[in-house]
């Protein structure tokens, strides 16, 4: 099917999905794409939420505990599915990048900036649980062989609590401010190939 060139970007999208069926997911994450971003990006925005409330809740309480317990656990599964949408990612054909060359190569950093954090923070966060010996997924205490290390506690602390933890924060920012430029500014379709 031929596009005509006088249509939009928006209409050239929808001109190609109308077509064959093959054509159709072309300019689109599929389903399992777009499940396992918006997952992750749920549990990311819960971790922050449960660090919340830990930080709330009295020192040496339950309650503590149970926010500690549901934010280990919670990333945890951040971890398996992030190497899950990695491998995903690595294997199946994704749709191109929209824009020039350079805009092409700042999304590209991007995404692979936030697959690299979104799977070092919660590597931090279960170095940092080794300096406790014990670490929680869903009500399991799993016991970690390795032994207490004051200095590997400290690093990991500083990895988890600040820098990786700041710089996911930073990258999710710029990848929301990216996507609604896209959106709104240039109206080129690129936010409706992961919804």
């Amino acid at each position: 099917m031929q596009v005509n060139s006088d249509l939009t970007h928006g209409d050239r999208r929808l001109a190609v999905e109308d077509a064959e069926p093959a054509m159709a997911t072309v300019d689109r994450y599929n389903a399992v794409a777009r499940t396992l971003h918006w997952t992750v990006a749920l549990l990311i925005a819960s971790l922050y939420g449960t660090n919340w409330m830990r930080s709330d809740a009295p020192h040496g309480s339950a309650e503590r505990l149970w926010w500690l317990s549901a934010h280990e656990s919670l990333g945890l599964l951040v971890l398996f599915l992030c190497l899950g949408r990695l491998f995903w990612r690595l294997t199946h054909a994704t749709p191109p990048l929209h824009g020039s060359p350079m805009v092409r190569g700042l999304a590209a950093a991007g995404h692979g900036l936030l697959y690299l954090a979104t799977i070092a923070l919660p590597l931090a966060g279960i170095t940092r649980a080794f300096a406790a010996n014990e670490l929680r997924f869903f009500g399991l205490v799993l016991p970690v062989s390795a032994e207490r290390s004051p200095m590997l506690a400290a690093i990991a602390h500083f990895a988890h609590g600040g820098l990786v933890m700041n710089s996911l924060l930073a990258l999710i920012a710029g990848h929301a401010l990216a996507a609604l430029w896209h959106q709104f500014l240039l109206k080129d379709g690129t936010l409706d190939r992961m919804i």
